[in-house]
Formats: structure tokens, C-alpha cells, sequence
């Protein structure tokens, strides 16, 4: 049956609180239960500003279609006169913009609009909605932990996992006591729309993750009193505790004591409620290229190129849209071109964009020589040695399912630098008896300092009760202007390589962060000499059995 889709500009509705009904709408009626989903209302996709080109094509690629861009208005007016919308939430956004979080998850939770009071007069030509709660009295004397504290005890389990948009903290500007300013713009509309279609549990603590405060307190109650899957799947992004330039609780595992948290990267991500709904979910294995036989000789030197990045789903849709392009003309123009290269792709496309994860597997078959791997660490960004050991085990398997599913044996793993004795003892053995071979390629945080537990003279090393899980030691490629270690110029990169001694298994792992791109790449296979093989990464984990420990 053929969809139709209106197609509109979000940035029409000229200010926050607008956009935001707009993807409470959307997301209400992607919901795939019956009862709360109106036949009748057209699916929307929307156009996000600075990315419209990129939207499209996507709609393009994955729906087959790409209507006239229509009214945001109109949608809304069909929006407010459909069963999909019970009623509204009156809010303000002048005083409670701190709240949002809450504000959405109360609003999704009842299948209500949120309209701020500044908005009234300009939806008073549409359809009239029954008002279901005025928040600007209710919730007058609400703070963001007492809201927060609200929404936990009266609404938990009517929710099915965690979502954290920051709705506009700036936390460059924080002081001594770790609070931020409040002048960081507003909240991410773009997620707001799979908040409501999957009824997530969207909240923002500025000091949630901040050991020994009340926000934190809470915090650990609210990812332990549920009733979701563990590890729990955090949407959106942690920014709260920024630390020369990176944030520290990213990951989510290390952002509650309990440690039973992943991240799945999906801030600045539209129409995943769209996707999600029209796209059939993944429950077979997808085919990768074959892996190469190769039989392992001492005067070679084994590189496996990983492209990194892959967690980040707004990086998939972006930046690695326009990287496949280039890979496959380049394909297309040379088989010197095509040497192996293996991409982090998130497992969680398998549920939320299964159609875009079909989309990179059938580009891999255009080239004969692109594989995928799990990107850091596994099912989700996680620290997993971290977690307890029940909430470890339950990972291990979710993983297990993201190798079948992937066709792969390879994960990139990224684990504090405190907690490495503890994941090679504990944790990575757990997968010996579990897959046949698996390789790990780790990366460490922060990603300056080397792992302790690997000698200079080491590449990996083999691990498990059957000798069948490597590691390998990280050797990761983030820029090159030269200035550290992790950025040589691309001649540098060749030149690490080509020094290697005879016989070395090693791969390099590239992220965009410091500037490397995939320019960088086939400039630096460039300077290669011949004694230097390319690999895909799970043909990397054979020949590293092969030479043994």
C-alpha cells in the first residue's frame, strides 16, 4: 500500500513552542496502537533546517517519494480535528521553560498537545481541543526536581524507557558549584516526536549525574524503580558535566551509581517516529560481503581500516550519507580504490531506521568490499564492565543478537582507563563460548591515555576459555593537522604503518572529531607499500588467531 506523507519545513513555525505541538502531533499519530492512532491523518515527515537536501534524499531513498512541501498549519489542523489529540496541555514557556521535559512526558502520556499561552491566539483559527490540564497553575511552583519527582511517582511505568533532551542549560558558562547558566538556547524539538510515539520518560537534571546531590539521588531511583529493559536505553544526549571538550557522562553508564544505563545517540535526529512506524523491523541476519580467506604470512603487515562514528545516529544520516557517495564512485572508478574498508553502524537501527540500515547493507553490495562492525561498546555507547554483573550478563547477550543480526564478529569498545583489569578478566571472556571468534577494538577514555595492560610490543591480545576473543590495542586516527598523536598527517599515518614490523596485525580507527575524514583515508592508503594488506575487520580477528598468542 502506498504511504502518504506530508512533507514540511519545521522551521515554517517560526518559534520553539510551536515546532514542539507540531511533533507531539506527529508523534501521537505514529503510534502504532489502533486505538490512538487516526487513520485518517496522513504521516508527516519533516524538513529540518540546515539539513533539508539531507531529508529529502533520505525520504527519497527509503519511501520512494517526495511530495510538495505543504502548510505546517494545515497538519495541525488536521492534527487538533483527528482522534489522535484527547485534548491539550496549557503551559508557559516564559516560566517553565525548564520544565519541558517533564511538560512533554505528562502531555505524551495523556495523548494531549502542549500549547504555550503565547500560542493561543495564533491556533485560535484551528479546530478547538478540549483543555486537559492548565500547567501554568498546576505546575506554578513546580522546580525541575520537583516536576521530575512528580512525573517519577505518578508516571514511571506508564513509560517505556528514558529519554534526556537539555532544555537550554549552558554549560560552558558553569561555576564552582556545578550549576550552568540559563542562556543555552532551547530545547531539540527533533526528537520529540519518537518521545511520543514510543511514550518515553523525557526529563533533564542540570546536576543528575553530579555524585551526592538531589538531582542524582532521584536519578538512581528512577533508573532502578522500573519496569524497563536493563541496561536501560537513554535517547537524546548527556551534556551536563563537559570536561576539555568532551562530556564526561555521555555514555550513561557512569552517569548513575546503579551503572545499568546505555546511550543510544539520537539528539538533532527527526522522523524517527516516522521511520520507525514505516519501516519493517530487522529480526533476520542482512548479508554482509563475504569475509576474505586469508592465510596469515609473517612478511606481511595486516591493517584493518574501521570508520568510527557509527553510534551517533545523526552522524549515519548526515555525514556518512555523503561519505557513501564518495565510496562508491570511487568503487565504481577503480578496483585500486576499492580496498577493504569496515563502518560502525548502531544495531539500534534494527528497530528505530531499519530501512537506512538496508540502505548501508545494499551500498556494501554495490562496492564488494564495505563491511560493518558494532560500534562502541556493542548494543549501545555503554561502559560495560562497569555495569553490575546480572545487568552484564543481559548486555552480553544483547550483543550476542547484534553480531547475528550484523553477520559480524567485530565491536569497537571503548571502557574508562581505570576499568580495563577488570573488562579483560571479566567481561570480554563471557563471548568465548558464545560465537566462534569475536574481536574487540578498543579505544580508551580518555582516548590520550595508553591501556596499561598492553605492552609496547603488543597489537592484541587473545582472550577467553577457547582462545577465541582478541583485542586489539587501540590505535585511533581523529585528525590531521599533526598536533597529537592521534592526528598525523595522512603521509605520518603511512609512514607508522610501513614502519611496522613484519608480521604486525594492527587496524586504524578513524573518527571525524579532530578533522580525519575519508579523504584522509585514501590519501593515506596512498603512501602504503605493498607489503601492507587492507582487511576487513572480522578477516583482521582470523589472522590474529592464526598467529596466536
Amino acid at each position: 500500500m502506498a504511504i502518504t506523507v506530508t512533507m514540511m519545513y519545521l522551521s515554517a513555525l517560526l518559534n520553539v513552542t510551536s515546532q514542539i505541538s507540531l511533533q507531539s502531533c506527529i508523534g501521537l499519530h505514529n503510534r502504532e496502537t489502533t486505538s490512538e492512532t487516526d487513520a485518517t491523518l496522513a504521516d508527516a515527515y519533516t524538513l529540518a533546517e540546515g539539513r533539508y537536501d539531507i531529508d529529502q534524499i533520505w525520504l527519497s531513498e527509503l519511501s520512494g517519494v517526495v511530495p510538495a512541501a505543504s502548510d505546517p498549519d494545515d497538519y495541525l489542523r488536521s492534527c487538533f480535528s483527528s482522534t489522535s489529540a484527547q485534548g491539550y496541555i496549557l503551559y508557559d514557556y516564559s516560566k517553565q521553560k525548564y520544565l519541558m521535559p517533564n511538560i512533554i512526558t505528562y502531555a505524551s502520556l495523556h495523548s494531549s498537545i502542549p500549547i504555550d499561552v503565547s500560542d493561543l491566539s495564533s491556533f485560535s483559527s484551528l479546530p478547538p481541543l478540549p483543555l486537559f490540564s492548565d500547567l501554568t497553575t498546576l505546575w506554578s511552583h513546580m522546580t525541575p526536581y520537583t516536576a521530575t519527582l512528580h512525573m517519577f511517582k505518578n508516571y514511571i511505568n506508564q513509560t517505556t524507557s528514558l529519554a534526556k533532551l537539555n532544555p537550554g542549560y549552558d554549560f560552558k558558562g558553569m561555576g564552582h558549584d556545578i550549576m550552568p547558566n540559563r542562556d543555552g538556547g532551547d530545547i531539540d524539538v527533533l526528537l520529540v516526536d519518537y518521545v511520543y510515539k514510543e511514550k518515553l520518560f523525557l526529563m533533564y537534571l542540570a546536576r543528575e549525574c553530579v555524585p551526592k546531590t538531589l538531582e542524582h539521588k532521584l536519578f538512581n531511583r528512577i533508573v532502578t524503580e522500573n519496569n524497563w529493559k536493563k541496561p536501560v536505553k537513554v535517547y537524546g544526549y548527556e551534556d551536563s558535566v563537559p570536561v576539555f571538550g568532551g562530556d564526561v557522562f555521555e555514555a550513561e553508564t557512569n552517569c548513575a551509581s546503579p551503572h545499568n544505563l546505555g546511550q543510544i545517540a539520537t539528539k538533532g535526529v527527526n522522523n524517527l517516529s516516522y521511520f520507525s512506524k514505516n519501516s519493517k523491523q530487522i529480526n533476520s541476519p542482512l548479508q554482509q560481503n563475504p569475509t576474505e580467506d586469508i592465510t596469515y604470512a609473517s612478511t606481511l603487515t595486516y591493517v584493518a581500516i574501521i570508520i568510527g562514528d557509527g553510534d551517533n545516529l545523526d552522524i549515519l544520516k548526515t555525514r556518512n550519507l555523503l561519505w557513501w557517495s564518495s565510496r562508491v564512485s570511487r568503487c565504481r572508478d577503480s578496483d585500486k580504490k576499492c580496498f577493504p574498508l569496515s563502518w560502525t553502524i548502531s544495531p539500534q537501527l534494527k528497530y528505530i531506521l531499519p530501512d537506512m540500515m538496508r540502505y548501508f547493507y545494499g551500498e556494501a553490495k554495490r562496492t564488494g568490499r564495505d563491511y560493518f562492525v558494532l560500534p562502541p561498546s556493542g548494543d549501545m555507547y555503554s561502559y560495560p564492565s562497569l555495569m553490575p554483573e546480572e545487568v552484564q550478563d543481559e548486555y552480553v547477550d544483547d550483543v550476542v543478537e547484534d553480531f547475528r543480526i550484523m553477520s559480524t564478529r567485530s565491536s569497537v569498545h571503548w571502557e574508562w582507563f581505570f576499568s580495563w583489569s577488570g573488562a579483560i578478566k571479566n567481561y570480554f571472556p563471557k563471548f568465548s563460548n558464545l560465537i566462534t571468534s569475536v574481536g574487540f577494538f578498543l579505544t580508551d577514555v580518555p582516548f590520550d591515555v595508553p591501556i596499561p595492560e598492553f605492552s609496547h610490543l603488543e597489537d592484541f591480545k587473545i582472550v577467553g576459555e577457547n582462545n577465541n576473543v582478541v583485542l586489539f590495542k587501540p590505535n585511533e586516527w581523529r585528525g590531521v593537522d599533526g598536533e597529537t598523536e592521534q592526528s598525523p598527517s595522512a603521509r605520518d599515518m603511512a609512514r607508522r604503518i610501513n614502519g611496522a614490523p613484519n608480521g604486525t596485525i594492527t587496524h586504524i580507527y578513524l573518527t571525524s572529531d579532530g578533522g580525519a575524514s575519508i579523504d584522509s583515508i585514501y590519501e593515506m592508503v596512498a603512501y602504503l607499500e605493498e607489503d601492507v594488506m587492507l582487511v576487513s575487520a572480522d578477516a583482521l580477528i582470523d589472522l590474529a588467531v592464526q598467529k596466536g598468542i
